[in-house]
């Protein structure tokens, strides 16, 4: 019997992967592959839920590739979701309808989900270093041999960006640590935390080498351009496993940040900032028919969600920012699992030959079971109560809103507004479809494989939601070690502030307000598409609307008060500069005229300037960031 404390189950794993990566050689098909990468996928399963209880220690390989792996709590979480992943990808697969490049998929494929699996399991800083690479290379191999040549565009733009943003910082941080360990072979996340002093620069720089990284492979903002291309031209059913590799991000964020460097409240509200700006990525998805690309963008705002907890955790102490941080890793978890459902959902779409819009969605919706379950995935995204991103969301909503700390209430409040957009968007993508698309179509038989994965994918998303006590145990033995601090219970974590009551309020409000947005009644589709597809109108309409109403207030209301106007020539005062001629009667009109008139240049310039999202997006963040700054001087 083989024993599982001596790290041989991963080399196990590893041996099937690289059996799966030549399969292809004996047989011209990419679908050989799939067997061994489903036993490697379940060893990888095993063996991550076997060191969340019972440490796995070792080294595995040989020569210069020898790597000590350490499997624990934390990245045993991360490698038993990743082995999930794998093996329900490869098993839809076995049915999916897809000519690729046959062996250069399988090598692809293979190679992802193998340097992610000895990316998570590795203790060595250098070997960290060598998998996030290779996750680089093989994402990008996997990429080229599933789309056409035009998406190479696509393919150059993911490889400079995490070449320039991630393996380069990542290489200086690696060398910096053994400057400061002084030795390979001993360059540990232990060696690292306890040899922070012999470091020839400041800590302050390994915050910023390795949060570039972990942005990057997550998928967050200023890093997230990648994520809406890069799915768009993607087989639907390989986007769950991008999605995976978004989790690593927040497990070498989880490493390091919490575990190796010294907790730093500056990196906290960095981090915080960086997600809560990520969550407008929900916006975009207004504007786009093409539904990959939809929830993609909804994709960066879940990430976003989970970074701005993280944030939280690090600024909070004790028993807020543990359970901020349970948040995080509840929503990280979650979202991965609807997401996956969804995009096995639009999988069966692309079986059919078609393009996943809003059109070929009436495919999918004619009389199928499948209905229901990419149904109850979206609206688990939506935070519908009391589906998975609802769950999530109070916890990190609580701890944001059980403090008096301005920032994150500032942050918390902005990112519960966007949390109305993914309902709406969702009844809104449904409203399209009945108006646009009029043709009929028939049910088309979607195979057993497909079906199923779909399903068990969505059912697990939404017990696991409605049912945390499912994982609540390996997430307490995980936050005990990354914190410190002891979660007693389920219910104490959920009812542990007075914060609570405003989490789940402004959870069901949000929830109100998303679909009485989404439920808008219009006459026609051109009124809909201009509200919906461009969120710069919606706020320029907006403050038309309160500029207009305001200056009709201010004539009729305020101006007989500050001025002797006859009753019989107020209706003929039209504008602000009518009433110039009259005489002031109490209060000086300067003290209003100059406000007035700093509104309405303002409304010209948005006028003219007419700005999109991407300035919107940019504008917020540098007025949260001066906000930040001014509370900081004044207090």
């Amino acid at each position: 019997m083989i024993a599982l404390t001596d790290a041989s189950i991963i080399s196990l794993a590893l041996a099937f992967f690289a059996l799966g990566a030549v399969a292809p050689l004996f047989k011209r098909n990419f679908r050989v592959s799939l067997p061994p990468a489903m036993i490697g996928s379940l060893l990888t399963l095993l063996a991550g839920a076997y060191g969340i209880s019972r440490e796995i220690e070792g080294e595995i390989l040989f020569g210069l590739l020898k790597t000590e792996v350490k499997i624990e709590s934390l990245n045993g979480f991360f490698m038993a979701f990743l082995g999930l992943v794998g093996l329900f990808v490869s098993l839809y697969f076995l049915h999916y309808d897809m000519k690729p490049r046959h062996l250069t998929f399988a090598v692809a494929y293979n190679g992802t989900l193998a340097s992610a699996f000895l990316f998570l399991a590795a203790d060595n800083l250098e070997k960290l270093t060598l998998s996030y690479e290779l996750i680089a290379v093989f994402t990008l191999a996997l990429f080229l041999s599933t789309v056409p040549k035009k998406g190479r565009i696509t393919a150059r733009n993911y490889i400079v960006l995490t070449q320039v943003f991630g393996i380069i910082p990542l290489l200086i941080a690696t060398s910096l640590a053994y400057s400061a360990v002084g030795s390979v072979h001993g360059l540990t996340f232990e060696a690292l935390r306890k040899n922070l002093g012999g470091l020839p620069v400041g800590v302050w720089l390994l915050y910023v080498l390795y949060l570039f990284p972990a942005l990057v492979r997550s998928g967050v903002f200023p890093f997230h351009t990648w994520v809406p291309r890069v799915y768009q031209r993607l087989p639907s059913p390989l986007v769950p496993v991008f999605i995976a590799l978004e989790g690593t991000g927040v497990y070498l964020s989880l490493r390091i940040f919490f575990e190796t460097l010294p907790r730093s409240q500056v990196v906290g509200y960095v981090i915080a900032f960086l997600g809560t700006v990520s969550v407008f990525a929900t916006l975009y998805s207004f504007k786009e028919i093409r539904l990959k690309t939809k929830f993609a963008y909804h994709s960066v705002m879940d990430v976003g969600v989970s970074y701005f907890a993280l944030g939280s955790a690090l600024v909070l102490s004790g028993e807020l920012g543990t359970i901020a941080l349970v948040g995080a890793i509840l929503h990280t978890l979650y979202q991965a699992l609807y997401k996956s459902a969804i995009f096995f959902g639009l999988g069966a779409i692309d079986h059919y030959g078609e393009e996943p819009n809003i059109c070929s969605l009436r495919k999918l919706l004619k009389g199928h079971v499948i209905t229901l379950l990419i149904s109850l995935s979206a609206f688990s995204m939506a935070g519908v109560p009391p589906l998975a991103a609802f769950v999530s969301k109070w916890l990190i909503y609580e701890a944001s809103f059980g403090t008096a700390n301005v920032y994150l209430w500032a942050m918390g409040l902005t990112i519960s507004f966007l949390g109305l957009f993914p309902l709406a968007s969702i009844l809104q993508v449904r409203r399209i479809n009945r108006l646009l698309c009029k043709r009929e179509v028939e049910r088309g038989e979607i195979p057993l494989y497909i079906r199923s994965v779909t399903g068990i994918v969505a059912l697990l998303g939404f017990l696991v939601a409605v049912f945390p006590l499912i994982v609540f145990p390996w997430i307490q033995h995980m936050v005990r070690e990354l914190t410190g601090f002891e979660i007693e219970s389920l219910s104490k974590t959920f009812f542990a502030s007075p914060g609570m009551a405003i989490a789940v309020g402004l959870l069901i409000f949000s929830t109100y307000v998303g679909w009485r947005v989404g439920k808008i009644p219009t006459d026609r589709v051109s009124e809909l598409l201009l509200i919906f597809y461009n969120m710069g109108d919606i706020l320029r309409f907006t403050a038309d609307f309160f500029l207009s109403e305001g200056k009709k207030a201010y004539l009729r209301y305020v101006l007989p008060v500050i001025k002797v106007v006859p009753k019989h020539e107020l209706p003929l005062i039209r504008d602000y500069d009518d009433a110039l001629d009259y005489p002031v009667r109490h209060l000086d009109e300067a003290m209003f005229m100059p406000l007035i008139r700093l509104f309405e240049k303002l409304a010209r310039w948005g006028e003219e300037r007419s700005p999109d999202m991407n300035a919107l997006i940019s504008g917020f963040a540098v007025a949260l960031a001066l906000l930040i700054i001014l509370l900081g001087v004044v207090s």
